[in-house]
């Protein structure tokens, strides 16, 4: 039974007051992550709004888009807080949804949707085209739709739902028509084609995909299938094992060597030589991916290049730069769209382990990482806010310093605390701090966001957050190919020194 509309008041109003942190007293208990629950029915969920009504009457009042936005942002929280009341908990998501929505705020609704689908059995596919049908309606601003429905074009592509994914381009359309932007327009007209291919491609291969099932060894459908994941739909990670196993040998040898993670750049460059050679002789539809996986890998080793070998490298990333970068923003979008999330927990000792024992206790080994990452970005699954830097697939798992910022990816275990995430180098040792990098020969504990030992006080795992402490939280990382959203490049640390 839910609890009474008293006690539901009561919680929620501590989790509007800030009450309802991760305290010793609320700390979940340990061990697996619990399943995500059913929607309750709609008498629950009726008499929850009441009591959400009652105990946030004073924001529900103000209209002006601001306040409304703000509103949004203090239900997703209490939300996020409330873990005895699945009613009252989808309601204030589903309210705080609405609110970004007529507020113009599509980044803030998406990522109400995403709340809701780390809690509830919940379709995320058609509750984010929902959201961004309305707002559309509401005519928030034409850009930021188009990129989300871009965005979630690819999610829908990926789940091979490719019905809500033409839904989604249509939207786009409109989106880009109301923006007023010929090219996004031609953006948008020339995904719709590809999305077609990708579905004329995905009926066809139903035989082969039933023979997969059978027999996975059978060498002529993994080509078959593998080469529409990876040259069409590109899904690589998926579709390379099944390349490797295939029946086309040039192939299979790339397919084989790309699934050993190089990491040296000659490595790198080889990868993408075969790739850009393999392109000509592929079909029209699936040269595109094939060059611009070429782009990836030369993009990867190009730092550690030099002379003739980087002059070549250089030219061929020029000659495709525009295609593979129009590729890789349609899954920017907004509202943490565009991200692989490589780390969610509060245990800081699972990073760069393979963990899924819920949607808080998540982690995967770093050789799964995307190739050609250019950001990480870490955020407190509490506030939700985060920060961004710049970053490498080859630096994840090592502590690295530039543009004043540090980047500790050891998770070392030292003085009774893992050490994981981004410090600033202004932030030197300050008593009760956390410290995010102990620098040994300089004395110093680096403050910043994530995780870390308290310096000075118990030496005990730590939790901060722009140089603060936090009470134990969940920390996200998540790692991004694609360019920077307006919104994102915001959050970006990045200084002169």
């Amino acid at each position: 039974m839910y609890p009474s509309r008293v006690v539901a008041a009561t919680v929620l109003l501590s989790a509007m007051l800030g009450g309802l942190h991760l305290s010793q007293a609320t700390q979940p208990p340990t061990g697996p992550i619990p399943p995500l629950i059913e929607v309750p029915d709609a008498t629950a969920l009726s008499e929850a709004e009441k009591v959400v009504r009652e105990v946030f009457k004073a924001d529900y009042v103000k209209k002006k888009s601001f306040d409304q936005i703000n509103f949004a942002r203090k239900l997703i929280k209490a939300a996020d807080e409330t873990k005895d009341d699945p009613a009252a908990r989808f309601v204030m998501y589903r309210e705080a949804r609405d609110l970004a929505t007529r507020a113009g705020d599509v980044a803030l609704a998406l990522d109400a949707v995403t709340a809701t689908s780390r809690v509830f059995m919940v379709d995320p596919i058609q509750m984010k085209f929902a959201t961004l049908e309305a707002a559309e309606k509401a005519s928030a601003p034409g850009k930021a739709v188009l990129e989300a429905a871009l965005a979630a074009t690819e999610d829908a592509i990926q789940a091979d739902d490719y019905a809500t994914a033409e839904r989604y381009l249509k939207l786009a359309a409109s989106a880009a028509t109301r923006a007023r932007v010929a090219a996004l327009s031609a953006t948008v007209a020339a995904r719709t084609k590809e999305v077609e291919a990708c579905k004329t491609a995905f009926e066809e291969l139903a035989q082969d995909r039933k023979l997969l099932a059978k027999n996975p060894n059978d060498q002529i459908a993994a080509n078959r299938v593998g080469r529409f994941l990876c040259l069409l739909k590109g899904d690589w990670e998926a579709g390379l094992p099944l390349l490797a196993k295939g029946s086309d040998e040039r192939l299979k040898a790339v397919a084989e060597k790309e699934l050993t993670q190089p990491v040296l750049a000659a490595k790198q460059v080889e990868i993408g030589d075969m790739w850009w050679d393999l392109a000509e002789g592929l079909d029209p539809a699936e040269r595109p991916e094939a060059k611009i996986r070429a782009y990836q890998w030369y993009k990867m080793a190009a730092p550690l290049l030099s002379g003739l070998p980087k002059v070549r490298v250089d030219k061929r990333m020029a000659e495709v730069a525009k295609v593979a970068e129009q590729k890789v923003a349609r899954t920017a979008g907004v509202g943490g769209e565009g991200w692989k999330v490589i780390f969610r927990s509060e245990d800081p000792s699972i990073w760069n382990t393979e963990v899924n024992q819920g949607p808080n206790q998540f982690a995967v080994p770093l050789n799964q990482a995307p190739v050609g990452v250019k950001y990480l970005k870490l955020t407190d699954a509490t506030t939700r806010q985060f920060v961004i830097i710049e970053m490498t697939r080859e630096r994840l798992g090592f502590r690295t310093e530039q543009d004043g910022y540090g980047w500790n990816g050891t998770s070392l275990l030292s003085y009774n605390g893992h050490h994981l995430g981004i410090y600033n180098l202004d932030w030197g040792r300050v008593t009760g701090k956390v410290g995010i990098h102990f620098n040994i020969a300089a004395r110093v504990d680096y403050r910043g966001w994530g995780f870390g030992h308290r310096s000075l006080v118990d030496d005990r795992q730590g939790y901060s957050w722009a140089g603060e402490p936090t009470d134990r939280t969940v920390f996200e990382i998540a790692v991004k190919s694609a360019a920077l959203t307006t919104d994102e490049a915001k959050r970006l640390l990045k200084k002169k020194r």
